[in-house]
C-alpha cells in the first residue's frame, strides 16, 4: 500500500466520491433530456429515480467524508481511515449503480450500499467518540 498521510487518505476517498457525485448529477441531466423534463420529475419514474439516486448521495456522503478528515485530525491510524473510506466509497458506488440496475424490487447493489453506508456511519461515529475521549 502507498505510504499515505491521514489527510492524503481522506482526500483520496473525497476525490473518488466527488467523481461519483459528478456521475450521478450527469445521469440526472441525461435522464431529464431523454424525457424532456426541465423541472421536477415530470411524473416520469426514470427521472424520479435518477433524482433520488443523486439526492440520496448528497444526503449521505458529506458527514462520513468529513468524518475521515476529523479522524485524521484526531490522530486515528491511516489504516482506519482507509478502511472507512474504502467501505464507504464501495457502498456508495454500489448504491448508486445498483439502484438503477433493475426497475422493480430491491436491487442487491442498493441493499449492499445501504448496509455498507449504515455500518460506516455507526462505526465511524464510535471511532470518533473513542478518539475524542480516549485516543
Amino acid at each position: 500500500m502507498l505510504d499515505f498521510t491521514a489527510n492524503q487518505a481522506a482526500s483520496l476517498y473525497l476525490a473518488l466520491n466527488l467523481i461519483l457525485l459528478f456521475i450521478v448529477a450527469y445521469r440526472v441531466v441525461q435522464t431529464r433530456q431523454k424525457h424532456d423534463v426541465g423541472l421536477g420529475d415530470g411524473g416520469n419514474e426514470d427521472v424520479l429515480r435518477s433524482m433520488r439516486v443523486h439526492a440520496n448521495f448528497a444526503e449521505y456522503a458529506p458527514l462520513p467524508l468529513l468524518g475521515l478528515f476529523a479522524l485524521g485530525g484526531l490522530g486515528a491510524p491511516v489504516w482506519l481511515i482507509h478502511g472507512f473510506g474504502a467501505v464507504f466509497t464501495a457502498a456508495r458506488y454500489a448504491h448508486c449503480f445498483g439502484f438503477t440496475a433493475s426497475g422493480d424490487g430491491r436491487p442487491l447493489g442498493r441493499f449492499l450500499g445501504t448496509m455498507g453506508t449504515a455500518a460506516v456511519v455507526v462505526l465511524q461515529a464510535l471511532a470518533l467518540l473513542y478518539f475524542v475521549f480516549i485516543g
